[in-house]
């Protein structure tokens, strides 16, 4: 072989290896990435270390929801006089909340869903109607019974991380 085709033949395969380098990192920087955005769904769905962990179709969907909602509220239905009345009252909530210039979508879980008792069972609900109030963080509050627009509020504001008088014992008096 003479000098000039070693020389291209080493050029070619240090191009190969630029490219073989080029390709592991571009595959590393996909893989990190792509485990990142699973990682954030399940924590903006706020069930990382909780009862629910992800594999139900529903705490996926969540991921999409906290993409435009500081919070999202769950109803989880019951008779359908007292969902009513539950309905209301949460969405009337709500809308107090989102005064405070707060994103906050109510969603309610069909009983129908093939999801709704094993989602239930996991979060050791028993009595219906019952809320679930989720905050991005991964910070989550369920009432389950006895629903009151003190009680929705009292949970907003636990889940901010605000004092809550009588409730937190972190307020001064």
């Amino acid at each position: 072989m003479t000098g000039e085709k070693i020389r291209r033949l080493q050029i070619a395969l240090c191009l190969i290896g630029v490219l073989m380098i080029a390709g592991a990192v571009t595959y590393i920087l996909v893989i990190r990435t792509s485990a990142a955005n699973l990682s954030n769904a399940a924590r903006f769905a706020g069930f990382v270390a909780s009862d629910l962990d992800g594999e139900l179709n529903w705490v996926k969907d969540l991921y999409t929801k906290f993409e435009s909602n500081d919070f999202v509220v769950v109803i989880f239905p019951g008779n359908d006089d007292l969902t009513r009345k539950v309905d209301q009252l949460v969405n009337s909530t709500c809308e107090k909340i989102r005064q405070d210039r707060t994103n906050i979508e109510v969603m309610t879980l069909r009983s129908t869903d093939p999801e709704f008792q094993t989602t239930l069972d996991r979060l050791a609900i028993h009595k219906l109607p019952a809320i679930l109030i989720m905050a991005p963080a991964g910070k989550q509050q369920i009432i389950k019974s006895d629903i009151s627009e003190n009680k929705i509020l009292e949970a907003y504001l636990k889940l901010q991380g605000a004092c809550v008088p009588g409730a937190s014992g972190c307020c001064s008096r």
